[in-house]
């Protein structure tokens, strides 16, 4: 059994894989919490798993803890995935490859191994990122934009008397009627745009028949609103690590 972990800066994502079943686990809060207090009463009844694979991209100081725990726990050393300059088919664009988050290249392995043809990737988290695919494995490099929540706060921040006390609301509309739905529909808005844009732009250059893959936790929101024809892979991150995992044999 393979645990496979994705930490991100707002949530942990996971997944257990015995032979060829997937088990998909509920998404963990990170908030100010210690790792150890977060994994152990989502992981304290599990059997000891034959291998940990780990994306972490909230900060090198968090590898530590993940270590100590996982270590503890159940007696062996997890495996952190860092960008190489080429792995698992893909090569990576970036002149200096580690500088590449752990999560985007672990997208674009998944991406390569999921997909035929060029892909486009839109991740919507605390970030939103794009990168793009060839058929042949090479990344082309991406963008990086605020998050929805994080162009909201940026707002809150800067101007006086908004304050967005629940950004998760459903109900928007294209002209609002409260300055906290008009922050929630101008950010949800402005995110659609762009990637609607990037996604037609990229299409242009890689050929209409590029995929196009969204994820990430704020993925479901933006996705009724997308003009553009996208394929939702909740777990690519996830999948990615899987990749990995198979192709480096320990």
């Amino acid at each position: 059994m393979i645990l496979f972990v994705d930490i991100g800066n707002t949530r942990i994502k996971w997944a257990l894989q015995n032979g060829d079943d997937w088990i998909s686990g509920t998404p963990l809060m990170r908030g100010n919490k210690a790792f150890k207090d977060i994994a152990r009463p989502a992981w304290k009844d599990f059997d000891p798993p034959e291998r940990v694979i780990v994306s972490n991209v909230a900060g090198p100081e968090l590898e530590k803890p993940v270590h100590t725990w996982i270590k503890r726990r159940w007696k062996l050393a997890p495996e952190f995935l860092s960008s190489q300059a080429e792995q698992c088919g893909v090569t990576n664009a970036y002149s200096k490859p580690e500088r590449l988050g752990s999560d985007r290249w672990a997208t674009l392995i998944a991406a390569h191994k999921l997909c035929r043809g060029p892909v486009i990737i839109l991740s919507c988290g605390t970030a939103i990122t794009v990168d793009a695919l060839s058929a042949d494995g090479r990344h082309l490099g991406g963008l990086i934009m605020p998050g929805i929540e994080l162009m909201i706060s940026s707002v809150c921040a800067g101007a006086a008397d908004v304050n967005i006390e629940d950004s998760g609301s459903d109900e928007i509309s294209l002209l609002a009627s409260s300055t906290e739905a008009a922050v929630l529909g101008g950010s949800l808005y402005t995110a659609v745009s762009l990637l609607d844009r990037i996604s037609a732009d990229l299409r242009g250059e890689l050929g209409a028949e590029a995929s196009v893959l969204l994820t990430g936790g704020d993925a479901p929101r933006l996705m009724p609103l997308l003009e553009s024809q996208t394929r939702y892979e909740p777990e690519l991150v996830l999948k990615g690590l899987a990749v990995f995992a198979r192709e480096k044999i320990v």
